[in-house]
């Protein structure tokens, strides 16, 4: 290849009386845009530039052209047997289309080979258990898999009080080959919601709180900017009018003081001038309960604090609230859907997408919409990004609406003793109970304490006026404790209660069929209560179980 002397010299603009060095210019070429392309798409190109940029550009552009004219001519490539171009055209069109199709039926998450042409696709190894009865969700677990939608993922459920589906895939990291198993923990975002709404049940139980009370009650400083009449109950149905922080800009630093934060939530005015509206609080609603909770306590923990005291050890799970050094290394990474298929969901009509795009995802978009101010503005930093909020950083503070780290295993256990309206689940031992000394036999530690009352619980499943919502762009039906009820696609006839957190996990439960249900994964998708991945799970769950009673 010839050597390509160009000769260059500092060009030199000068600003206020002093020369500063910008790049080099050619000295073959003025820096003009040539007649032949005044009207090309460069010089439309350029028009919209600010004019302190075109130096720049033109330099560029005229560096490129000289380097062009001093490479030589590529020579085309022939082709070693006789084809015509239309012909040739035919095949590339036809071989492109199979591409295509490849690409949109694939899965989101298989490597690119293996999307187009089935190479490097991975080997799912399934670890964990099923009971006999179960065993067709192992099947329904691994399609998820086979077909591109997960990374990694665990469910697990529980029936008539025993743990019957335990099921983990996958990686939790996938640069390093880390596998996603039953030591892996996971960020679940909003379904972290239903902790927080059991934690304020037990206080409630104890006393300490009142559904119908006042928050101005246990926090006098609350009583500004309209929002004197808010009720803790307004707050657990998102209609408190807090739902969006646009008196303060919020930083992740801000919460790791909660004096201050107390402030800063204090002086937000009413979102909507004091009348109540449903309008999901997706962030703040965790802020306000906290620093009521730690309020009231006798002891001025925070829910966090509280989960990790009372709940986490009597239960023998592990959800964290506040995530510290020793837990990092068993938290997944978390991988966002990729951008090309998320576009093709923006532009494509429905019909054409076997999941298309919830309709919050385009009001996000709107810096006008009550779904921006919620989910972006009142974000700490404006992190929008899922694997942002899986950092270190953002999850050492508490955040009890979004930061809950966890595994499928712990949530479905909780929804489990939910499903049980409160009362908690037989300790699983080695040796049979018949065989126990009977003071042993008696003995009250052979059960976990009760999670609440029989009233308690009913409380907080009372079922409230179904509502739209105008952030999550749908009609929700709440309970009192601040949870959901849902019929499913596909589960129209069973209606489950709980919540979700966005990119797919879910916390649900159904009392009649005796059904807890979780399940967690670190691939993100579109959808808002569930997806495809984790619906067909469930089906498969309720079809086995209404077998077993009928038989």
């Amino acid at each position: 290849m010839p050597s390509l002397d160009i000769e260059m010299e500092p060009m030199i603009i000068e600003n206020n009386d002093e020369k500063a060095p910008l790049l080099p210019i050619l000295k073959t070429y003025v820096i003009t845009t040539p007649k032949s392309a005044k009207k090309s798409f460069f010089s439309k190109f350029t028009s919209y530039l600010p004019e302190s940029t075109l130096p720049y550009i033109s330099n560029l552009s005229n560096l490129f052209i000289q380097i062009k004219n001093k490479l030589p001519s590529p020579k085309l490539f022939k082709l070693p047997f006789s084809i015509s171009r239309r012909r040739l055209l035919i095949y590339i069109t036809l071989l492109n289309l199979f591409f295509l199709y490849r690409y949109i039926h694939g899965g989101p998450f298989h490597p690119l080979s293996c999307q187009l042409i089935g190479l490097g696709c991975p080997y799912n190894i399934i670890s964990g258990f099923t009971s006999q009865e179960f065993s067709d969700v192992r099947q329904v677990f691994l399609e998820n898999f086979e077909n591109g939608q997960e990374v990694g993922a665990q469910v697990s459920v529980y029936y008539n009080n025993e743990l019957v589906v335990d099921l983990s895939c996958g990686f939790a990291d996938v640069s390093t080959g880390k596998p996603y198993d039953d030591s892996t923990l996971q960020l679940v975002f909003s379904s972290t919601k239903v902790l927080s709404g059991i934690v304020v049940a037990r206080l409630v139980e104890q006393g300490l709180l009142d559904y119908n009370s006042p928050i101005s009650k246990y926090w006098p400083e609350f009583a500004q900017g309209g929002k004197e009449n808010v009720t803790l109950l307004d707050l657990m149905v998102h209609r408190a009018g807090v739902g969006f922080i646009d008196s303060h800009d919020m930083s992740v630093q801000d919460l790791y003081d909660l004096d201050n934060l107390s402030e800063i939530l204090a002086k937000q005015p009413h979102n909507f001038n004091g009348v109540p509206k449903r309008a999901y609080h997706g962030i703040s609603r965790g802020w306000y309960l906290n620093e009521i909770v730690r309020r009231v306590d006798p002891r001025h923990r925070t829910i966090g604090r509280i989960v990790s005291e009372d709940i986490v050890p009597e239960y023998n799970i592990e959800f964290y609230l506040s995530t510290n050094k020793l837990l990092k290394d068993r938290l997944s990474n978390i991988y966002t859907y990729p951008l090309v298929r998320m576009l093709s969901k923006m532009i494509l009509p429905e019909k054409f997408l076997s999941e298309p795009l919830h309709p919050i995802f385009f009001q996000m978009m709107d810096k006008n919409s009550d779904a921006y101010k919620s989910l972006i503005l009142t974000a700490p930093d404006h992190t929008q990004q899922p694997q942002d909020w899986n950092h270190f950083e953002m999850l050492m503070p508490e955040g009890p609406s979004y930061n809950g780290v966890t595994n499928s295993r712990s949530m479905a256990k909780l929804a489990a003793i939910l499903a049980n309206k409160g009362e908690s689940l037989p300790i699983v031992t080695s040796t049979p109970t018949d065989d126990l000394p009977l003071d042993l036999q008696q003995n009250s530690l052979l059960k976990e304490p009760r999670l609440m009352s029989d009233k308690t619980y009913d409380l907080i499943a009372t079922r409230l006026e179904p509502t739209f919502d105008t952030v999550l762009q749908e009609i929700i039906t709440p309970s009192v404790g601040g949870f959901g009820y849902f019929r499913l696609k596909g589960l129209e006839d069973v209606e489950f209660l709980g919540w979700g957190g966005s990119g797919g996990s879910i916390f649900l439960w159904n009392q009649e069929l005796k059904i807890g249900f979780s399940y967690v994964m670190n691939a993100f998708h579109t959808a808002l209560l569930g997806d495809d991945r984790s619906l067909a799970l469930l089906r498969k769950v309720v079809d086995i179980v209404k077998q077993q009673q009928q038989q």
